[in-house]
């Protein structure tokens, strides 16, 4: 609490600005020490709402001057929220001839500033008709499109003020404010507006006053931080009051987030009201808009599509279920402009602009978390996301929001390979070279998961867009151009699998970074079976190095891969419709024909004994048999691998005597036996993959089964 002289003290700054007479600039140590007051007080705990209205009457007018004007209403840091009468009456002295053009860009500074805190933008979107009568000001004229662009509604948009803003864009050329508010405008009604609008995502607006932000910031959080303790002791006290606690409890509202949650919430004014109206009276306003506040189920919202009115805010979608329904079935481009403006906006401020410390990362952690469970949700990325995440990733340490980044990532738009290539690929090579090998598997999973969001997702709706132009296919529309979205995949593809080859390399070809390469195997031999993709893509050479691993499930997966490539390979050669599609880049004669070399390196391996004595030039097994043992050939064997050792072990222990456990050779003769018990000891793709390769096996095991 602060003490009596503190109070004091301020009460007496305020009354010399407020009623105090003309005041002397220079050398005047009593208006230096006033200003340091208030802006002490300001920055510590904020103003209240009284102390804002007495002081921007003040500072609006221009009596003392530009320099003590500015200073006066950068010390309008509201402590909770900002009062709309303090809006009114900066706009009225605007309006007259007493402030100068800085004083009033300061004003309308400080307006931008404190929007989220004003406490009835409904009012101050009724008073939008006036900010545009200064739209002519060249000063003034960035600050003002902000603001309308905030406050702008359909019944604001008028045709005169269309042709106003393009005679300013004729007269000062393309300006990114400009662009925004037209932006807007055309979203409301299109057949006004008939330039193109740019699709850069570029910034409209720029935050330039950062510091001033943070300072807002931290005083609604240490006041909010402050209102959360109070109410705990209340509640406390409360308690023990056991006569009447029922009534002492009843209407005390929610505890307050101990942080000022960037993310903000369902607006309205109508949410004010308390009155319950007779059934006429509802009759009769039935066709006027119904704010998003009160609509409490998706059944009310399915029954008032045309009549909702949106939040003032419509960052509030990452905090609304009901809003993002709205967002998904609607696809209005006005919200998902609104909607991608804040979050371009905030992500920029959090992410690029701010000093990160770790007392700021739960509250950007908690905006990702929620950014991407709105994403999980429309299924889709959004474009202005992509934007401001190719410039994090530039910058990126690898350590910060890690699951985060890497989740957004794989939710990320189809862009030709070049876009992806140098503003994701090349960032997550970097950090994939020079960390762990944990690291290494989650930028591998990553990937995957953006090779699976481009088949599952993004490619059919780019198929839909261009060729058959389906209106409603995606919430944020991007036209980022025509290009080939299969070459693309293709080029990911072999990009991904070079990489995979290196961190092997690297990595001494580690169990986990082997399993995750697998699994980026399996989904590419799926492709065209799971999503109808017209190829088959085969990874390079190093996918042999499966086969050499000690663990079992290395050769095991591996003979699965193989086995689905081969079952891919059919289909893709049965089905007439694909083999009329040309990729280009892609041979598929070349692929089935390395396949084959594969399949027969395989069965060479584990089942004929003879992995390096087979006589193929082109294997993926071709050593000098000069340097190599005779037995050699006989080493990657079913029975005799590295990795099925113990297992021939186990095998032998249980079907042959104690006293005369023979040697693993001696499986040769049982290698089905053999095989049935690594199925039971749950590794079954080896048997599946001889089953489907070596027609003397499938046929001699359906004649077993015949006889049976």
């Amino acid at each position: 609490m602060p003490s009596l002289d503190e109070s004091n003290i301020f009460q007496d700054t305020l009354e010399y600005f407020v009623n105090g007479g003309k005041i002397k600039k220079r050398g005047n140590v009593e208006l230096s020490l006033a200003l340091k007051t208030l802006e002490d007080v300001s920055k510590s705990k904020g103003l209240t709402t009284e102390d804002i209205i007495s002081l921007i009457k003040v500072a609006a007018s221009g009596y003392h001057g530009d320099v003590i004007s500015c200073k006066l209403i950068k010390c309008l840091v509201p402590a909770s929220q900002f009062p709309v009468r303090a809006v009114e009456l900066g706009l009225s002295f605007m309006c007259t001839s007493k402030p100068s053009n800085k004083v009033q860009a300061t004003l309308l500074r400080l307006l931008i500033a404190v929007y989220d805190y004003i406490d009835e933008k409904e009012t101050v979107q009724k008073l939008g008709y006036l900010l545009f009568y200064f739209i002519e000001n060249t000063v003034l004229t960035p600050y003002v499109c902000h603001l309308l662009y905030l406050l702008t509604r359909k019944e604001d948009v008028r045709l005169y003020r269309v042709r106003k803003l393009l005679e300013l864009q004729t007269k000062l050329g393309p300006q990114p404010y400009l662009i925004g508010l037209l932006s807007i405008y055309k979203l409301y009604f299109p057949n006004l507006v008939s330039i193109v609008i740019p699709n850069t995502r570029k910034q409209f607006f720029p935050t330039r006053d950062r510091q001033w932000y943070a300072v807002i910031k931290e005083v609604q959080e240490r006041n909010q931080a402050a209102d959360t303790a109070h109410m705990k002791s209340s509640l406390e006290l409360s308690e023990k009051l056991q006569a009447a606690e029922l009534s002492m409890l009843h209407g005390i509202p929610p505890a307050k987030r101990r942080k000022v949650d960037p993310i903000p919430v369902v607006h309205s004014s109508s949410s004010k009201l308390t009155v319950k109206l007779s059934s006429r009276l509802m009759a009769m306003l039935e066709e006027k808009p119904l704010p998003f506040v009160q609509i409490q189920n998706i059944e009310t919202l399915l029954k008032n599509p045309d009549r909702v009115e949106l939040p003032s805010q419509m960052g509030a979608a990452l905090r609304s279920p009901l809003l993002q329904c709205f967002m998904s079935y609607n696809a209005d481009p006005l919200m998902t402009s609104r909607f991608s403006y804040w979050i371009q906006d905030t992500l920029c401020e959090k992410l690029l602009y701010s000093t990160q410390t770790p007392a700021c990362f739960p509250e950007i952690e908690s905006i990702l978390k929620k950014l991407i469970q709105f994403t999980e949700f429309i299924q889709e990325g959004i474009p202005v996301v992509d934007k401001v995440l190719f410039r994090y990733l530039q910058i990126w340490n690898g350590l910060d929001f890690r699951q985060e980044i890497f989740r957004l990532v794989s939710r990320c738009r189809l862009y030709p390979f070049s876009v992806l290539n140098e503003n994701i690929l090349e960032p997550l090579r970097k950090l994939f070279v020079r960390t762990s090998v944990f690291i290494k598997c989650q930028v591998m999973l990553c990937l995957s998961q953006l090779l699976q969001n481009y088949a599952m997702v993004e490619i059919p709706r780019y198929n839909q867009k261009y060729p058959e132009a389906k209106p409603g296919i995606s919430v944020f529309e991007d036209d980022i151009g025509m290009f080939d979205p299969l070459t693309s995949v293709i080029e990911l593809i072999g990009y991904v699998d070079r990489l995979a080859s290196v961190g092997l390399a690297l990595e001494n070809d580690h169990n986990i970074l082997l399993h995750f390469t697998l699994s980026f195997y399996e989904l590419v031999s799926t492709l065209h079976a799971r999503y109808g993709l017209p190829f088959v893509y085969l990874p390079s050479r190093h996918m042999i190095r499966a086969l050499l691993c000690d663990n079992a499930t290395g050769p095991a997966r591996l003979c699965g891969v193989i086995n689905s490539y081969k079952s891919n390979c059919q289909m893709l050669k049965d089905d007439a419709t694909n083999n009329e599609i040309e990729i280009p880049g892609y041979q598929k004669k070349e692929t089935i024909h390395s396949l084959n070399i594969l399949i027969l390196d395989l069965c060479d391996s584990l089942w004929r004994r003879k992995a390096f004595s087979h006589g193929r030039n082109n294997s993926y097994l071709n050593f000098d048999l000069e340097h190599l043992a005779t037995e050699a050939s006989d080493g990657l064997s079913l029975y005799l691998h590295q990795a099925f050792l113990p297992f021939a072990l186990l095998f032998l222990k249980e079907t042959q005597p104690k006293e005369n456990i023979g040697h693993p050779k001696g499986i040769k003769n049982v290698r089905d036996m053999f095989m049935e018990f690594l199925q039971r000891e749950n590794i079954g793709e080896i048997k599946d993959f001889i089953l489907n390769t070596i027609t003397r096996y499938r046929n001699s095991t359906s004649d077993t089964k015949n006889k049976v």
